[in-house]
């Protein structure tokens, strides 16, 4: 199996090759080719128009003209009547002197069709030296309306020269750039794919169990995006690592106190107190109790996962808050009576909101029951709706033991206590601050808690008119 890194730098090294093999057919095969075809256009172009001079009468001009365009271009050139007859002379040769080559059959076919108002180019070659040049043809007009011929000479030797320092040049470039491509193309892939190794290490670990491992990058591209959300995803998992620690311990502490005193007492009726109805009935009583409570902490823990999974769907709609209130306070009646705490309906209201009634009922019964656990016999918890213009807040406020600043952050937290040693805990199985924040966040309402250790508490959310 290949790596990232070898299939990274085995890819730019392709390119790398792929640019070198076009440099080098553009620069040495096409060269010699392309670089003649615009040196015989120029040349033609430039010759066509000295030839318009003398056709315009200017001969002076057209003279110096054409010396310095065969100087400047390594030419030689020859002016031709209609007979063939050499009428001006200049270039390689030397002005009044003759041109190689230029009394054969070839020479004289140029001239015919150069004659007959046609531009001729042919390529040629040196009988003797063997080297390259070519040979064109322009028509010229000269004094008198008389037409001529206008032939260049132009070696390839330069051509052919330039080409060969190019191609050594060319070669040794190619030996500088291929040892430089392959030493960045390896750094380039190693930088590339160190990161990802470590991020790979990383989520092995993550995925072995070790939740505080990191990836340490400073990179700000999408790599070192992805090493920052590698690490969020260890600090989500972090969380819920701890989360479900936290579940077993609590619920397993939460439900082997019910559970011995089941077994304690079911023991007692079975070994003890079974011939007894008095002491049976009154164990029997305590089981149920216990069995309730029970059933309370599954109901609790079901609950909060469905509100808290998105898995519970709110039945959102408009209902009289007195009737829920007036409903919900009355059920303690009989408890306050046993237990010593009052709770009480401050005020009436006359407001309609719009909420899931049976979820903000739930809401108010765990706020009661936390204020309930928390204050002492004489006491008494108060249950108060306020009207205000788009909202209606609602109040539980106790005269319980108040709530340390230091826990105030915390006690919506699952199975968090501020108070480890409540006096009434069974009434509540540390659940219920969790589940009224679930249900009012799912509201969209707002919701808090003010609260001085040893000075009561009070909780409000508000919630919606129609």
């Amino acid at each position: 199996m290949k790596s990232i890194g070898f299939k990274l730098w085995a890819g730019m090294m392709a390119l790398v090759m792929v640019v070198f093999f076009l440099l080098w057919l553009f620069q040495i095969v096409f060269l010699e080719s392309f670089y003649t075809r615009m040196r015989i256009a120029a040349v033609k172009e430039e010759g066509a128009a000295i030839a318009g001079l003398l056709a315009n009468g200017n001969d002076a001009d057209f003279k110096d003209r054409l010396d310095a365009f065969a100087y400047n271009n390594n030419l030689s050139v020859e002016l031709l009547d209609s007979s063939g007859k050499a009428v001006y002379t200049t270039g390689l040769t030397g002005v009044g002197g003759q041109m190689h080559m230029q009394r054969n059959a070839v020479r004289g076919e140029v001239f015919k069709a150069t004659l007959g108002g046609q531009e001729v180019i042919i390529s040629l070659t040196h009988p003797r030296f063997g080297n390259q040049f070519m040979l064109i043809g322009l028509p010229v007009k000269l004094s008198g309306g008389q037409s001529g011929a206008l032939m260049l000479n132009m070696p390839l030797a330069p051509v052919e020269d330039t080409a060969q320092i190019l191609k050594r040049q060319l070669f040794y470039i190619t030996l500088v750039l291929f040892a430089a491509a392959l030493l960045l193309s390896l750094l380039l892939s190693r930088s590339f794919t160190r990161p990802i190794l470590s991020i790979r290490k990383t989520a092995g670990e993550m995925a072995a169990g070790n939740f505080t491992a990191r990836v340490d990058l400073k990179q700000q591209d999408e790599i070192g995006q992805l090493a920052g959300t590698i690490n969020y995803l260890g600090q989500q998992l972090a969380q819920i690592e701890q989360l479900r620690k936290d579940l077993i311990a609590n619920v397993s502490h939460e439900l082997r106190t019910p559970l011995s005193i089941i077994r304690g007492y079911a023991e007692t009726i079975r070994d003890v107190t079974g011939d007894a109805p008095a002491k049976r009935e009154k164990q029997l009583e305590i089981i149920i109790l216990e069995t309730e409570r029970l059933g309370k902490i599954v109901e609790d823990i079901l609950n909060l996962s469905q509100l808290q999974s998105g898995f519970s769907q709110l039945n959102s709609q408009c209902f009289d808050l007195q009737k829920s209130l007036d409903a919900v306070v009355k059920r303690y009646a009989v408890l306050s009576e046993k237990i010593g705490v009052r709770v009480i309906l401050q005020e009436d209201i006359n407001a309609t909101v719009e909420a899931d009634q049976e979820r903000i009922e739930q809401v108010l019964y765990n706020l009661i029951n936390n204020g309930i656990n928390y204050t002492p016999p004489g006491g008494k918890v108060m249950v108060k709706a306020i009207d205000r213009a788009q909202a209606v807040r609602i109040e539980v406020v106790d005269t319980g033991t108040g709530i340390p600043q230091e826990d105030l952050p915390h006690i919506w937290d699952r199975y968090y206590k501020a108070d480890k040693t409540a006096a009434r805990s069974s009434l509540g199985t540390g659940l219920g601050l969790a589940i009224v924040k679930s249900i009012l966040e799912a509201h969209g309402a707002a919701y808090g808690v003010a609260s001085q250790d040893g000075a009561g508490t009070t909780f409000w959310f508000e919630l919606k008119k129609p």
